[in-house]
């Protein structure tokens, strides 16, 4: 019998199995730091929308990676650090799977709804926030907002953002409008309460 002829060296099964879970790894990784991640809601300042504690959003952070506006009324997760330019390994450091390992909540990433977008002019009236002159129907708020700002019109690659608690709520009235390249991504689903799935 030729030697050339025989089969080549199988690999042990343990090592085809360390190999598969690697990749599995790097892939969920790679997955939940570009395309797609879940967040949790942890305080009052989107109630009535979200309840303070138990709710689980998957959050889709693909297009805001190529520079896709958010529109109104959307609902998404930024970076409330206004001052400082974000990089690579933001996005890698807020990965859910690095929060898990070092048991680190990302605090500066606030969930808010999109109130204004560059060129709007934004102002507060008698409890109601007016865009461009117009009123806004805003029947997800929690009752009238007491908590005015002064009127601003929202910088060129800018957002401003607000919480449906407008009352309990810090956010672009604090801060200023966000820029968009603090936009971590848009809410798309609620996961958890199972009682309360719906989609944004």
């Amino acid at each position: 019998m030729n030697n050339n002829d025989s089969p080549a060296p199988r690999e042990p099964a343990i090592l085809v199995w360390i190999k598969q879970i690697l990749l599995i790894v790097a892939l969920t990784f790679l997955i939940s730091t570009l395309i797609i991640q879940t967040y949790d809601v942890n305080d009052v300042s989107m109630q009535p929308t979200f309840d303070a504690q138990g709710n689980r959003v998957l959050v889709f952070l693909t297009p805001y990676l190529f520079n896709a506006e958010p529109n109104h009324g959307d609902i998404v997760i930024v970076d409330s650090r206004v001052d400082r330019q974000r990089t690579v390994w933001d996005r890698i450091n807020e990965n859910p799977i690095i929060a898990m390992v070092t048991g680190q909540y990302n605090r500066h990433l606030w969930i808010k709804r999109v109130i204004g977008r560059p060129g709007d002019e934004l102002e507060y009236s008698g409890g109601y926030v007016y865009r461009n002159g117009n009123r806004l129907e805003e029947g997800y708020t929690a009752g009238l907002m007491v908590a005015g700002f002064e009127p601003v019109k929202v910088p060129d690659d800018h957002i401003f953002i607000m919480g449906d608690n407008r009352n309990r709520s810090s956010d672009s009235r604090q801060v200023g409008p966000v820029p968009l390249h603090n936009v971590q991504g848009r809410v798309l689903i609620r996961l958890f309460p199972l009682d309360k799935i719906s989609t944004f």
